[in-house]
């Protein structure tokens, strides 16, 4: 996990591990447009997950079996 400018940021594997997803779930979302937001940081060549906004997002698309 890193900080950055007061954010907390996780990587795909960081968030397949808080989640329970495959890292390759979260590459196919992000090459798809389907997942949760993302950002790529200049000088740090990979995907960052904002912690807050990724929570968000699987609580709006988290679907409940009966």
């Amino acid at each position: 996990m890193k900080v950055i400018c007061g954010v907390n940021y996780m990587s795909d594997k960081e968030a397949a591990d808080r989640y329970g997803y495959s890292q390759s779930w979260f590459q196919k979302c992000r090459m798809d447009s389907t997942g949760p937001m993302f950002v790529k940081l200049k000088g740090f060549g990979k995907a960052w997950y904002p912690v807050d906004k990724t929570d968000e997002w699987f609580k709006a698309n988290m679907q409940e079996s009966i």
